[in-house]
C-alpha cells in the first residue's frame, strides 16, 4: 500500500448528517393527547428527561440509514417502495394502550407506547414495505418489529401499565428526512396515501 493509501485507510469516514426512515404520524387529536399522557408518565415516575417535540412525534416503520449528505440515489428507490406499499394497505385506526420502558441501554431508556390489536395494521404496513424493498432495489428488512411511539428518554425505568388508548386512522406513509444534531423538525421527502384515502 502506498504512503498516501495508508494515510487514506486511517481517515475517519465522514460524519452523519442526515437520517431517512418510513415513518407514519399521529394526527392533531391523537398528537394532544400523547403530549398530555406524557406530562402524566413523567410526573407519576419522577422523570426528568425531555418530551418528544410534537412535531416528531411518529411510528418508525424502517430506518433506513444514517448518511453524509443526501443519499438521493437511496430516496428514489425508498420512493419507489412507499408507492408500493401505500397501494397494498388500506386506511386503518392505530391504537397504543401500554406505556413502558424499552431496556434497550443502560442509562436514558425510551418510555414508550406500545400496542397490541391496536397495532396490527402498522405491523401490516411494515410487511407490505419488506415485500416491496427488495424489488426497487433495496435491502430487505428484518421481520421483527414493534411498533411503538417515543415519548421521552429517562434514566428511570418504568414497568408495563395500561393507559388510556391513542389512537387514530392512519392515512398515509411518510419518508421522512432528519438532519441529524440540528432539532429540526422533519423533512417529509414523499407521502403515499393509502387505500381508501382520497
Amino acid at each position: 500500500m502506498s504512503r498516501q493509501g495508508l494515510f487514506d485507510a486511517l481517515e475517519p469516514p465522514p460524519m452523519a448528517t442526515d437520517r431517512i426512515f418510513f415513518a407514519i404520524m399521529p394526527d392533531a387529536d391523537a398528537i394532544a393527547d400523547i403530549v398530555a399522557l406524557t406530562a402524566r408518565l413523567k410526573t407519576q415516575h419522577g422523570m426528568r428527561g425531555r418530551p418528544t417535540a410534537d412535531t416528531k412525534l411518529h411510528v418508525t416503520l424502517h430506518h433506513l440509514g444514517d448518511f453524509a449528505g443526501m443519499p438521493h440515489a437511496k430516496v428514489a428507490s425508498a420512493k419507489r417502495a412507499a408507492e408500493a406499499a401505500a397501494k397494498a394497505m388500506a386506511t386503518f385506526v392505530a391504537c397504543f394502550d401500554t406505556a413502558q420502558s424499552f431496556v434497550t441501554r443502560r442509562n436514558n431508556r425510551p418510555l414508550v407506547l406500545t400496542g397490541d390489536d391496536g397495532v396490527i395494521g402498522i405491523a401490516a404496513l411494515h410487511r407490505a414495505l419488506a415485500s416491496a424493498m427488495p424489488k426497487a432495489g433495496l435491502p430487505p428488512i428484518p421481520a421483527s418489529y414493534t411498533p411503538h411511539i417515543t415519548l421521552l428518554y429517562d434514566d428511570i425505568t418504568a414497568l408495563p401499565q395500561p393507559v388510556a388508548p391513542v389512537e387514530w386512522r392512519v392515512r398515509e406513509l411518510l419518508l421522512l428526512h432528519s438532519r441529524l444534531g440540528q432539532g429540526q423538525p422533519y423533512t417529509a421527502l414523499g407521502r403515499w396515501p393509502l387505500r381508501g384515502q382520497s
